[in-house]
């Protein structure tokens, strides 16, 4: 191919072939004829479009200030209280106590007039403290007491029964008393502190003998009484203590007005033993 010839005028063009640079063979020959302007293709020059180069703009990240978290502060919840039952109140225990001891008795009237106003007696008494708790330290009770009850014949005295005791004349003494039973049975009310026991309380009692003489001619009587005791506790078991009694024989009133009737009063010492 040749380039930058002149297409107006006509040209020739010869071509041998060789293998060995020496020898040819016969030429060849091609004309070309000249080319009219007119027939020239003209092409328009693109204009040529001149791409620039983006520029690229890094995003800078910018850092925007963080808004300062302002920590609360935490209010602690208080847990819902739940109700929880009233623990049980503390009640006063529950004991039973025996008691052996000896009776002084003095009759304030003249209602036994076979008798001497003073006498002894010796009973056994079985109480039930606290049955009804009403706190740590009182109850109601109930007691009872059974008691021997020797009345000395107004001909006979005390002096002269010391001196048959002395000389061991037991038959003389026991043939000079008229021999009953005297029961009695109350509502204690009992309160308790760590070595004493204090109780009161009200009931009824009964006496009864086959030659006891009351002053209504009967072998019996009874009445209302009143009845306190205290007592000391060595231990869980053992007691000793002093109780009182104030009766009035209900049984022989026959019109008689509350301050004629027929009164008494005793004291006793016992030995108790609980469980």
């Amino acid at each position: 191919t040749e380039y930058d010839l002149d297409g107006s005028v006509p040209h020739t063009l010869y071509l041998q072939q060789s293998y060995d640079g020496i020898n040819f063979s016969e030429s060849a020959r091609a004309e070309a004829d000249p080319q009219l302007l007119g027939d020239l293709m003209v092409y328009e020059e693109e204009p040529f479009e001149v791409i620039e180069p983006e520029v690229v703009i890094a995003e800078e990240v910018v850092a925007l200030p963080e808004a300062e978290v302002v920590a609360e502060p935490v209010v602690a919840v208080a847990p819902a209280a739940v109700a929880t039952p009233p623990a049980p109140k503390a009640k006063a225990k529950y004991y039973t106590t025996i008691t052996v001891g000896g009776t002084f008795d003095y009759q304030f009237s003249n209602e036994l007039a076979a008798y001497s106003p003073y006498n002894l007696k010796a009973g056994i008494g079985l109480n039930f403290n606290n049955i009804v708790g009403l706190n740590k330290a009182m109850g109601v009770g109930f007691s009872v007491d059974a008691a021997y009850s020797p009345y000395m014949q107004n001909s006979y005295t005390w002096t002269q029964a010391g001196k048959d005791l002395m000389k061991f004349k037991f038959g003389d003494i026991f043939q000079n008393f008229d021999h009953a039973l005297d029961v009695s049975a109350a509502v204690m009310l009992n309160m308790h502190a760590s070595k004493v026991a204090f109780d009161l309380g009200v009931g009824g009692f009964f006496v009864w003998g086959p030659e006891f003489k009351a002053g209504s001619g009967d072998k019996w009587h009874m009445g209302a009484l009143a009845k306190a005791s205290l007592a000391y506790r060595f231990n869980k078991t053992i007691s000793v203590g002093i109780a009182g009694k104030y009766g009035v024989v209900l049984s022989d009133m026959s019109g008689k007005k509350f301050e004629d009737l027929p009164m008494f009063a005793e004291g006793s010492l016992f030995m108790g033993f609980s469980f």
